[in-house]
């Protein structure tokens, strides 16, 4: 999954304003808004980036081939949307901002509901599918997708944590995986000693949003959250909180994990890993094909499984990615878009992804179908086993709300902050960053 290293958030007033440019008429959801697929032709513009497939081409035509196996008189033009997911998210709200009718449809980060849906740069969809169309997805999934229980995500795949480890070399001195974060710290440090590795345990710990998906990961292994439930007040002073950033701390100054992990992001990790120099590794699913990939110096020697979680603790966690469509809510083919986004969610596009995706699925049904397990994956059997936790991106506020999470984590973790003034600083940012407040 790619990580956001900046957040882009147009204020209200200005999108609002943008908006107010326009001559098209709004459309009124429940009211006006046609259910049922077009019956004459139609033509519609997606815009997405590549999906990757399993042997590492690109899906996105081969999705749309199947979609028109059903409807036939439905056209998708693909519109290639930038590589970079900043650049993505200001370009489409710029052009959704001013009114304009296209793109019809858009794929779009798990992160953006909240924001986008404050903006009006999405269209809610709960009424236009059915109550129960999103209990096919898992929970999580389902909490990042929405705003305070109203959908503005059809679902494509989703990313997951994994924890990768080299089988090889617990093999050699009598190892077992480790099952909690205590072990995981014990057996790192003890691969260093013996001079196999030079790190123990590889994780994202930069100042950027793959910290604030670490944070996230372990506060629930603890047993806390970021946020409370309606995502108006910050727990970051919990017992819990101060727990997961006390052994996020002991990574370091045990010599479990370097400290160069308060530098690290995704592509550091694996190189770390996949050059030979980490034991363990925390990384999203496509970490596994580098790791065992042709210019992996580990190749052959990996296992993975859920991340471990703490001693007492019985679930194992995994922040939520992955990416959905979205409906431009001033498409001009509101039939034919809606009949698109809610196939790429079906049962069948799912399916399809499952066979020839190279990327999760994000029904869960399809991670444990007959599919899923023809493809002797390991990323889709422990998939099926994880508790995905979102980030709190159902506020408005996300993007200042991680930066105070990852910013203060990040000194923590380095031993400029100590963890009580650290988790209070932080519940402070958060609290301002709620109230609209946070430059």
């Amino acid at each position: 999954m790619a990580i956001d290293r900046r957040m882009f958030l147009l204020g209200g007033a200005g999108v609002l304003l943008l908006a107010g440019c326009s001559t098209r008429p709004e459309r009124t959801l429940v009211q006006d808004w046609p259910t049922e697929p077009p019956e004459g032709a139609a033509t519609i513009s997606w815009w997405a980036g590549q999906v990757a497939s399993k042997d590492g081409g690109d899906l996105r035509r081969r999705l749309i081939a199947e979609f028109q196996k059903e409807h036939p008189n439905i056209r998708v033009r693909i519109v290639s949307a930038p590589s970079d997911t900043d650049t993505n998210r200001t370009s489409l709200t710029t052009q959704i901002a001013a009114g304009s009718s296209t793109p019809d449809v858009y794929l779009g980060d798990v992160a953006w509901p909240g924001q986008f849906a404050k903006n009006k740069l999405a269209t809610p969809v709960n009424e236009l599918v059915g109550a129960d169309f999103f209990d096919q997805f898992p929970e999580g999934l389902r909490q990042a997708a929405s705003v305070d229980g109203t959908y503005y995500m059809f679902p494509l795949y989703i990313d997951e944590s994994f924890f990768l480890y080299r089988k090889d070399l617990l093999a050699k001195h009598s190892l077992q995986v480790p099952g909690s974060w205590e072990e995981v710290r014990e057996t790192a440090a003890k691969l260093v000693d013996t001079g196999d590795v030079s790190y123990g345990f590889a994780f994202q710990g930069d100042v950027y949003e793959g910290l604030t998906c670490n944070v996230t990961e372990f506060v629930a292994d603890a047993g806390g959250s970021l946020l409370n439930d309606d995502l108006t007040k910050p727990e970051t002073t919990s017992s819990e909180t101060k727990r997961a950033f006390e052994f996020m701390r002991s990574l370091v100054t045990s010599g479990a994990s370097p400290r160069a992990t308060l530098t690290y992001q995704e592509q550091d990790t694996n190189d770390a890993f996949s050059g030979g120099r980490a034991a363990f590794l925390r990384n999203w699913s496509y970490a596994w094909g580098i790791a065992n990939g042709p210019d992996s110096q580990v190749a052959g020697k990996v296992g993975l499984a859920a991340r471990p979680t703490f001693d007492g603790q019985d679930e194992h966690h995994s922040t939520i990615g992955g990416w959905g469509n979205y409906i431009n809510p001033h498409t001009q083919e509101p039939a034919a878009a809606l009949t698109f986004a809610r196939w790429m969610s079906s049962e069948t596009a799912q399916q399809f992804l499952t066979r020839e995706g190279g990327v999760l699925p994000a029904r869960s049904a399809s991670l444990v179908s007959e599919d899923a397990k023809r493809q002797e994956r390991p990323t889709y059997d422990t998939a099926a086993g994880i508790t995905l936790v979102p980030r709190p991106t159902s506020t408005a506020y996300y993007p200042k709300v991680s930066q105070g999470v990852y910013q203060n984590g990040n000194s923590i973790l380095g031993g400029q902050t100590s963890v009580d003034g650290g988790t209070s600083t932080m519940a402070s940012a958060i609290a301002l960053a709620l109230q609209g407040e946070a430059l």
